[in-house]
């Protein structure tokens, strides 16, 4: 009985390493594989659509594939359209910034007892390093941006070909599934709506939460407020992590920009509001349990993600996680697991 047991343990263990090492060394081939499977899912009622309109099936894809290539390449563009007014802000904030620093400086010094003078010699004695840095990260930087957009068109590629051959794929899967081909039908189909629901869901919480920044950065005239919207709006499809990072950038561009505290207070409460909204009315509300997971298995899958795809595996890996645990839950070995991971007492 002993000997059962600790077979079943060694082989969920074998299972969940070779699953992480096949994520990590296929990373190059899987990322844009994967994207493109999320992406085929929320597309596929607009092919349908398209396809009952007697459509052929292909130009339903290629259009499909148009619409998700044109809406990235705007948000893209629109970025890098508000970075550049962005930059034409920095000479001007950093005054601002150096005068933020001192007063930081002399909060120190009062608490330390190090003098201003002495923590500037002290930046200055690490600069060098800092500045090797720097170019270390822009370097690097130049490189995954180069490598992304090769895997962006991959992605539309690989997105193109799903949804031509989706029933040709549905089939194979079919026809390997031997006396389980209802099982393996309702795990295609649960996979797929799990997939559709949590992506849809997400793009609709954003675009709330968005309408809802940029209200607030306009009511309180804030510099740069569609670059903040956007760029926040987009951070809050990581779960947890990114609705902090969306709230806290703009509350440091207003302490950085010298307004008075109690502008800062206000305009933090104002977004700690937006916040609570978002996590706790919409996305219960639009997203609802679609998802199915355990928070701390959420957490899990978004850690384990970003160690092994960084930001993308950290959007990816939730999703994922649901299909295995729809996969775990109908399979008879894999069971445990699936009632473990998920969200269900």
């Amino acid at each position: 009985m002993m000997k059962a047991v600790i077979f079943k343990i060694n082989s969920i263990l074998f299972l969940i390493i070779a699953l992480a090492a096949i994520f990590y060394l296929g990373a190059g081939f899987l990322k844009p594989l994967v994207f493109a499977f999320f992406f085929a899912t929320l597309m596929r009622p607009v092919a349908n659509f398209m396809e009952r309109k007697s459509l052929p099936r292909m130009l339903a894809a290629l259009l499909c594939v148009l619409i998700v290539f044109f809406t990235i390449s705007g948000l893209i563009i629109l970025i890098v359209a508000q970075l550049g007014h962005f930059a034409e802000g920095l000479p001007e904030m950093g005054e601002q910034l150096e005068e933020l620093v001192a007063a930081l400086q002399q909060s120190i010094s009062n608490i330390t007892g190090i003098s201003p003078e002495r923590q500037s010699s002290l930046f200055e004695e690490r600069s060098d390093g800092m500045a090797e840095g720097i170019q270390a990260w822009v370097q690097s930087f130049l490189a995954g941006l180069f490598n992304t957009l090769g895997h962006f068109f991959l992605t539309m590629v690989y997105l193109f070909l799903l949804l031509t051959n989706r029933g040709r794929i549905r089939k194979f899967m079919l026809e390997y599934s031997g006396d389980n081909k209802d099982t393996t039908q309702r795990v295609i189909e649960r996979s797929a709506t799990v997939s559709h629901h949590y992506l849809w869901g997400r793009i609709k919480v954003m675009s709330i939460l968005g309408g809802m920044y940029l209200i607030t950065f306009l009511a309180f005239d804030i510099r740069f407020a569609l670059l903040f919207t956007v760029v926040g709006a987009l951070l809050t499809i990581i779960p947890y992590i990114g609705p902090l990072m969306s709230g806290v950038m703009p509350v440091a561009f207003t302490m950085v920009e010298g307004e008075s505290t109690s502008f800062i207070l206000a305009f933090a409460a104002v977004v700690l509001v937006i916040q609570l909204i978002e996590s706790y009315i919409l996305e219960p509300l639009i997203i609802g349990d679609e998802v199915n997971l355990a928070p701390l298995y959420i957490i899990i899958a978004i850690v384990i993600g970003g160690m092994l795809w960084g930001i993308l595996g950290m959007i990816l890996f939730v999703p994922l996680f649901a299909i295995f645990r729809i996969v775990a839950e109908n399979t008879p070995r894999l069971k445990p697991i699936g009632r473990l991971i998920s969200n269900k007492e």
